[in-house]
């Protein structure tokens, strides 16, 4: 036998039920007021009485209990005041045009006003649905407006700092080698500089206000420039390079692909063990220039791959230093360039970067 335990109606609501109730209680309560007064009034001022009753209810009540009501105030007028009274027959023409008219006035007037309800809860939803719109869109106009705010800021602190960079860079060439701090200020003076360029470089990406400036070049040279800037935070480490030799010339940013690269180099170098390798493996395949940086460290934190690239994310375990902003930066030029990034946990260990860009190539001659 087909089951139809799930095709049964929902029953109705234990308000709804309520409304049924009163709704014939009121008819009767009301009917036993105009046979009271049936000897003064008449039988059209119970149908008067009936028809307000079912205006009043249909302000209130559902559509279900007020037509009920429309339906037992006809049938009760019939019954107990139009004569002859105690039977639903009807003799006089004009008493059954009254009643006719009265049944349909009854039920219209309470499919009408439940209509009208069912109206107006519809258009308060609908002023609900735009002020929550309206707030939603100030909320993101706040944001959007504080966002602005945030990169004008880091701008601006990071155009002051470059002055005062640049006066410590020539204070260290005046000291010379042999003062025993110059090496810790030198470092500390390279680490600033760094978090300068990584704020101006970031709110270039966030204004998109970058665009690529492609050029024939050759991956060597794209390689040296990105190596070159790092050279001081990769000398624990061997970098071993691959594919590179084989290499056609390649149109592409060198610049921003250098900068992309000396990033992940950078993060690579913080977190591998000193004395490890860090790899760099150069391909091309079907017009796209992929670069794998992969170094002997510890890996990814679970779950971690995609939020490396957001914003100031740094891992729980990550070296003290640092703001978090090279790889969203290195994602946000790769995209620039119509490219993107990937880390992923390397099969035999370390972490994995896997940058895919699309590239034209020709010979070199």
């Amino acid at each position: 036998m087909a089951d139809t335990k799930n095709h049964a109606s929902p029953p109705a609501s234990l308000a709804e039920v309520g409304q049924y109730s009163v709704g014939l209680t009121l008819v009767f309560v009301l009917a036993s007021a105009c046979w009271v007064l049936l000897p003064y009034t008449g039988d059209l001022f119970a149908a008067l009485v009936f028809l307000m009753a079912i205006v009043l209810a249909g302000t209130w009540w559902n559509r279900g209990p007020v037509l009920l009501m429309a339906v037992v105030s006809a049938l009760v007028w019939n019954y107990f005041f139009i004569p002859p009274q105690f039977t639903l027959h009807i003799d006089k023409p004009q008493d059954m045009v009254m009643f006719s008219l009265f049944f349909v006035v009854a039920l219209s007037m309470g499919h009408l006003i439940t209509k009208l309800r069912a109206r107006e809860a519809a258009l308060a939803q609908q002023h609900e649905e735009r002020e929550h719109l309206l707030e939603l869109k100030h909320r993101a106009e706040l944001l959007a407006e504080s966002e602005r705010l945030h990169r004008t800021l880091l701008d601006s602190v990071a155009h002051e700092l470059k002055t005062p960079i640049a006066i410590i860079r020539t204070a260290l060439d005046g000291l010379g080698q042999g003062n025993v701090y110059a090496a810790e200020i030198e470092t500390a003076n390279r680490r600033l500089q760094r978090i300068v360029e990584n704020f101006l470089e970031m709110t270039r990406v966030e204004s998109e206000a970058l665009e690529p400036q492609p050029d024939w070049c050759e991956i060597g040279d794209v390689l040296h420039a990105a190596t070159t800037p790092i050279q001081h935070e990769l000398a624990a480490h061997k970098l071993r390079i691959s594919g590179a030799d084989d290499m056609p010339l390649l149109r592409l940013d060198s610049r921003l692909v250098a900068q992309v690269l000396g990033n992940v180099l950078h993060n690579a170098s913080r977190y591998a063990p000193a004395g490890t390798d860090i790899e760099i493996h150069t391909a091309l395949a079907d017009g796209r220039l992929e670069l794998r940086v992969r170094d002997h460290g510890p890996g990814l934190p679970l779950g971690s791959e995609d939020q490396l690239f957001e914003k100031f994310y740094r891992a729980p375990d990550s070296p003290a230093g640092g703001t978090g902003l090279g790889l969203a930066i290195a994602r946000g030029l790769m995209r620039a360039m119509k490219g993107d990034i990937e880390a992923r946990t390397h099969p035999e260990g370390g972490a994995e970067f896997v940058l895919h860009l699309p590239v034209k190539t020709r010979e070199a001659t």
